[in-house]
């Protein structure tokens, strides 16, 4: 499995599904979305959106922890929809101080965030000081983006095709969230 990098936020660990699935079933997500068939309503079936939406749900923890997708340690991604039931895609990116212009940051020292267990590694995941003797502050930007228009994977109305659609579902998905909200979060950063 390749790296992270500035526009990698999520990636599909297929070779850890299979590797640690069941023997009959032959994936852990696959058994996972068979277990939760009743949580999606015959009509969301064939509804790109919404059984995306609910595919990844159960492929990212908590559900399914370690995910069939991983996701950036520094950040947390969702698909899901917005009140028009168009796809949405939103991404929570903490923000150490130095990534705060000049005028915004604290005019006195104040906690930040930590990688306590992250150190040396690209894209560690932040946490909350342990301990609280000065005040910390803690930003993070929220990003909301707009997947209408994107070429999600149209799944069948074939009970027998619902796992590898939800597999081609979620990896196409993450495909697309990286092509497009992977460059903004880089920007977000100034990394890119």
């Amino acid at each position: 499995m390749s790296d992270w990098t500035l526009t990698t936020l999520v990636r599909v660990d297929r070779e850890y599904d299979r590797r640690n699935a069941d023997s009959r079933s032959g994936s852990r997500f696959g058994s996972y979305i068979s277990a939760r068939t009743a949580e999606l309503d015959s009509e969301d079936r064939t509804d790109r959106a919404e059984f995306t939406a609910w595919a990844w749900r159960i492929a990212t923890p908590p559900v399914m922890s370690p995910g069939y997708i991983d996701i950036r340690p520094d950040l947390s991604v969702t698909f899901d929809r917005d009140e028009d039931g168009d796809p949405i895609v939103k991404v929570t990116v903490p923000l150490p101080h130095r990534a705060l212009a000049r005028e915004h940051r604290p005019g006195y020292e104040v906690g930040d965030w930590e990688a306590p267990y992250g150190r040396g590694e690209t894209y560690p995941q932040l946490w909350a000081p342990p301990f609280i003797k000065r005040t910390a502050v803690l930003a993070s930007a929220t990003m909301l983006v707009p997947a209408k228009d994107w070429d999600l994977f149209v799944p069948s109305d074939r009970a027998e095709q619902l796992v590898d659609d939800a597999q081609l579902a979620v990896e196409t998905a993450a495909r697309l969230i990286n092509s497009y909200v992977g460059p903004q979060v880089a920007d977000l950063l100034g990394a890119s």
